[in-house]
C-alpha cells in the first residue's frame, strides 16, 4: 500500500500557535483483491416497523444475501423487546438457502425498541467466532430501524451514551446505520452520531426504494473491501491533533485520543478506492526562519501488515507573503469536511431558534457544496431553506444533508 501526504501549507510562522491541515492518501495496489466479509444485521422488529416496512426488509435482506459470495458469513439478530440471534453468523456457501427461508417466514413485529439489547447480541456473535475468523475479513453490523430507542415501558431514552458506550468498546468491528421512514419518527442525529462512532455508513431511508438503494450500496462497499481493518499509527507527536477525519470514500470523525506521543486508531475497512484523511494540528514555532519542525510521524498498519512511516514536517519562515499559499487539494479536502460539519451548525441554529444564523450558513454551504459538484446535496440544502421559509418539518432535509454529505468517493480523487 503506498502512503503520500502533503500540507495544506509547508510554512509557518517562526513564532506562536499556529494550524497546519495535513492530507493523508492511501492507495491499495493492484494486486489486492477481494478479502470476505462477517455480517451481522441487527434488525429492528418492534412494532412499528410492520406492514410496507417490514415485507421490505424481508424481501431486500433475502436478495442481498443472494448477492453475497459463498465466503462471506452472516449472521441476524432481532430486537423489540429483548432480542434474539435467529441466525448465528455463518458461512453463506452452506447456509444461503436456510437464511432466505428463515428471513421470508419471520413473525409479525411486535413489543418497544430495546436497542441496547440488540447491540450486545450483534456484538456477542462475533465474540462467539475464534479470532482467526476474524482475520483479513471485514467485521460489519448494519442497523436497520425506524424508530427511537425506548426503555422496558416504550418510552424513548434521551440519554444514548450507553449505546455509544457499546459501539465505542468494539472499535474492530465497524457498523452502519440505515434509518427507515421519516426523521420525525426516528433519531437521524443518533443513529449519524453512532455510525460515526461505528466507523461505518449512515443512510437516511425516508421512502422504501431508498431503504433498498441505501442496502445494496452497503453491500457493494463490502464487495470491493481489500483491507479488513485499516489503522493510522501515530508516532513522535511534535504538535497538539485537534481533530482526525476520514474525507474519501466518506467522511468519517473520530475521537481524538489523549496528547501522549503516539497512539494507533483503528479506522474500520478499506475498499479499492483510495483512503484519505486529513490531520489538523497545531504547533509552536521554534523561533528561527528555515527551521524544520516535525509535526508528527505516520504509518498504516492493515491486516497483519505496514506500510513505510512518513514524518511530516513544516518549515518557519519571516516572510509573511509566504503564508498565502494553500495546496489545492488540502483546500478542497477542507472544504468537503466543511460542508459536512456546516449541516450540524444548521441543525444547532434551528434548535437554538436562530433562523437568520441558519440561512446564512444554508447559502454559504449550498455555494461550498455547488462548486464541488454535490448536486445532492445542493438540493437537499435548496430545499431545506424553502421548507424553513414555510414553516414546514425540516427533519427529513436534515437527515438527507448528513447522509449525502458523508458521501465523498468521487470528490477526492
Amino acid at each position: 500500500m503506498k502512503i503520500t501526504t502533503k500540507n495544506g501549507s509547508d510554512l509557518r510562522p517562526i513564532s506562536g500557535d499556529y494550524s497546519t491541515t495535513t492530507l493523508i492518501e492511501l492507495t491499495p495496489e493492484s494486486k489486492m483483491g477481494r478479502i470476505p466479509s462477517n455480517v451481522v444485521f441487527l434488525i429492528d422488529a418492534s412494532s412499528s416497523m410492520g406492514g410496507d416496512k417490514w415485507s421490505t426488509v424481508k424481501t431486500a435482506v433475502s436478495e442481498i444475501l443472494g448477492s453475497l459470495q459463498d465466503d462471506d458469513r452472516v449472521g441476524v439478530v432481532l430486537f423489540d423487546s429483548s432480542s434474539k440471534e435467529i441466525f448465528p453468523l455463518a458461512s453463506l456457501a452452506e447456509n444461503r438457502s436456510a437464511m432466505q427461508d428463515m428471513i421470508k417466514n419471520l413473525a409479525a413485529p411486535s413489543g418497544v425498541t430495546n436497542l441496547e439489547a440488540g447491540l450486545k447480541t450483534a456484538y456477542g456473535a462475533f465474540d462467539k467466532r475464534a479470532d482467526k475468523d476474524k482475520l483479513k475479513r471485514v467485521n460489519h453490523v448494519i442497523l436497520l430501524t425506524d424508530g427511537f430507542p425506548t426503555d422496558d415501558q416504550g418510552y424513548r431514552v434521551e440519554q444514548t451514551q450507553k449505546y455509544e458506550d457499546i459501539v465505542r468498546r468494539h472499535e474492530h468491528i465497524t457498523l452502519t446505520g440505515v434509518g427507515i421512514g421519516s426523521a420525525d419518527d426516528y433519531d437521524s442525529n443518533f443513529i449519524s452520531k453512532v455510525s460515526d462512532i461505528g466507523r461505518g455508513s449512515y443512510y437516511h431511508a425516508n421512502d422504501l426504494n431508498k431503504f433498498k438503494e441505501g442496502l445494496q450500496a452497503e453491500i457493494a462497499k463490502l464487495q470491493s473491501s481489500v483491507v479488513g481493518n485499516l489503522a493510522l499509527k501515530f508516532s513522535d507527536l511534535n504538535s497538539r491533533i485537534m481533530r482526525i477525519a476520514k474525507i474519501a470514500p466518506e467522511i468519517t470523525i473520530y475521537d481524538i485520543p489523549g496528547n501522549s506521543k503516539g497512539f494507533e486508531l483503528p479506522t474500520g475497512s478499506m475498499t479499492k478506492d483510495m483512503t484519505a484523511f486529513i490531520v489538523q494540528t497545531n504547533s509552536q514555532g521554534a523561533g528561527a526562519a528555515g527551521a524544520e519542525i516535525p509535526l508528527f510521524s505516520l504509518t498504516a498498519v492493515y491486516d497483519g501488515k505496514s506500510t513505510e512511516t512518513v514524518t511530516v514536517n513544516i518549515k518557519a519562515t519571516d516572510r509573511e507573503a509566504d503564508l498565502g499559499q494553500v495546496d489545492p487539494d488540502v483546500f478542497k479536502a477542507i472544504q468537503v469536511l466543511q460542508v459536512h460539519l456546516n449541516g450540524e451548525q444548521i441543525q444547532a441554529s434551528l434548535e437554538a431558534g436562530d433562523k437568520a444564523k441558519a440561512t446564512k450558513i444554508i447559502e454559504n454551504t449550498t455555494k461550498i457544496a455547488s462548486n464541488l459538484g454535490q448536486a445532492n446535496v445542493t438540493r437537499a440544502l435548496t430545499r431545506l431553506a424553502t421548507d424553513i421559509s414555510k414553516g414546514k418539518s425540516v427533519a427529513d432535509d436534515l437527515a438527507t444533508i448528513k447522509d449525502e454529505s458523508k458521501k465523498t468517493r468521487l470528490l477526492i480523487k
